[in-house]
């Protein structure tokens, strides 16, 4: 598959090395001289270039932008937009412009590793055109110390929007959660994370109904939106009802993610006691979790014939509700048949931390070496008929979210992304569809403003310039050749070194 991203080392030699590193010096806040003048803001000038603006069915070729610090200044016809003297250029002739794409879940800061989002994480995304995040749940105070440090210079990385610890049932305790039994206890956690800062509440899986209309209710009181899983002991239209901004997930591989596609399903009350069931035997200290979860998906198999009345009362449910979805694909194809060996998925590793890779590849082979050909059937099912779902959905008319549940193994964040547009595109949509998954949707979910219009005049500057058409091939989003983050250039030879200099750190970690 190719990746716009890697280049031949060749290019990252020479003569170019020591302006790289200059560059990449500037982007990490280098302390200017005592007492130099304050500089004017610099001017980045993208001429000639097919602006594709996903609000829009109609590219624009022949366009000039200009950006003058953080944000978009101009935008015009290349024969009468005017490039100030001392602009850096990038020549947009036979390359197309779109916004800077947005990852509507992921994790950044629920693993062990405190350095993990800062070397590997935050670059890669940014690498790989993703100037946005919406973090779905972790240790509130790393991330709230990683905005810092991005906000700073100190960290190349995208915006983050972060809800902080998720609001669940009870289970072992952990900064990750914010772990509730009742009612009272729902409603003052949503008045801590607000005080607390964070951008939105979401709600996890073991939380019972009683505690997630709390959430809903004290939520809507506070004038903070919250989000989520359909609990697994939630029907999806009691989720509906709650008044969710956004819902995860449509994966039926595990119980918690499976929550929409077991509501069109022949018995989705039967369904969902078998699966709870399972998933406490798989909590006994002599559980064959294997075996238990192999039985699981012949369950769920057994229940995926889809009731047309059903699943167009679900989608009507979401549309009338103005409720989005983000059904993650890309994780569910982990599950699906692999040969030996085999990630199942396309992964720069060289970019993985060198100890977690290797863990990686040992789950994976022993998981390979212990899972039937049965199981792989059940998985690839399964597999497909989250695209098929997604697929309904999207003729529905229920609006989707871009999103791909990273960091977990072989789901890389940056990469995963566009994984997660071609599956997209493997749905039904259009590319154009897929590209507004990821950029004007989020932005419409956001409320719009001027951290959220994309491509106009006074919005912030979050711009990726591709070397080939998206319109004409959904794979084309990952044939970067500049970024450009709150209006500061990343050329192709400086975003080649810092994916050498995450390959580096991954290498000696």
């Amino acid at each position: 598959m190719h990746e716009g991203t890697r280049r031949d080392d060749a290019r990252r030699r020479g003569g170019a090395a020591l302006g790289i590193a200059l560059a990449l010096a500037g982007l990490l806040g280098a302390a200017p001289a005592a007492k130099k003048p304050a500089s004017p803001p610099s001017i980045v000038a993208i001429t000639d270039v097919t602006l594709i603006d996903p609000n829009t069915d109609d590219p624009r070729p022949h366009t000039t932008v200009l950006v003058r610090g953080g944000t978009i200044a101009q935008i015009g016809p290349a024969s009468i937009v005017k490039v100030p003297s001392g602009a850096r250029r990038v020549d947009g002739a036979g390359k197309f412009l779109i916004p800077g794409l947005w990852d509507m879940h992921l994790h950044l800061a629920n693993r062990p590793d405190s350095l993990l989002a800062e070397r590997t994480l935050a670059p890669l995304l940014v690498a790989y055109g993703v100037t946005g995040v919406r973090d779905m749940g972790g240790d509130w105070n790393r991330i709230q110390a990683i905005r810092r440090a991005i906000a700073k210079g100190a960290v190349i990385g995208p915006r983050i929007v972060a809800c902080g610890p998720f609001v669940d049932g009870p289970q072992d305790s952990s900064p990750y959660f914010r772990i509730v039994a009742d009612s009272a206890a729902a409603r003052r956690a949503v008045r801590d994370l607000k005080r607390a800062g964070v951008d939105f509440i979401k709600v996890q899986s073991q939380l019972s109904e009683e505690c997630l209309v709390a959430v809903a209710e004290e939520s809507r009181r506070l004038s903070i939106p919250f989000v989520g899983h359909v609990p697994e002991r939630v029907d999806a239209l009691t989720m509906i009802a709650t008044g969710p901004r956004s819902i995860e997930h449509v994966s039926p591989a595990l119980p918690g993610d499976a929550g929409l596609m077991r509501a069109v399903t022949r018995d989705p009350e039967g369904l969902r006691d078998s699966l709870l069931a399972l998933e406490q035997a798989t909590a006994a200290p002599d559980a064959d979790f294997d075996a238990l979860r192999a039985m699981q998906r012949r369950i769920q198999s057994r229940h995926l014939d889809w009731q047309k009345q059903r699943f167009d009362h679900l989608a009507e449910m979401l549309r009338h509700n103005g409720i989005d979805v983000v059904p993650t694909l890309i994780w569910s194809q982990s599950f699906r048949p692999l040969d030996a060996g085999d990630s199942g998925v396309s992964v720069p590793l060289e970019y993985v931390p060198h100890a977690l890779a290797d863990r990686w590849r040992t789950n994976r082979r022993a998981y390979l070496g212990r899972t039937t050909r049965e199981t792989f059937t059940l998985n690839q099912r399964m597999a497909n008929e989250s695209i098929e779902f997604v697929r309904d959905l999207h003729r529905k008319g229920v609006r989707l979210m871009a999103g791909t549940d990273a960091f977990d193994a072989f789901v890389l964040p940056g990469p995963a992304l566009h994984q997660e547009l071609e599956l997209l595109v493997r749905a039904g949509f259009t590319p154009l569809d897929a590209l507004r998954a990821a950029t004007s949707e989020p932005e419409r979910f956001f409320g719009g403003g001027p951290d959220h219009c994309g491509l106009k005049p006074g919005c912030i500057a979050d711009l990726v310039v591709l070397d080939a058409d998206p319109l004409a091939d959904i794979a084309n989003t990952r044939k970067i050749q500049a970024v450009v983050l709150r209006g500061k250039l990343l050329d192709r030879p400086a975003l080649d070194a810092l994916l050498q200099r995450i390959a580096q750190n991954a290498a000696a970690h």
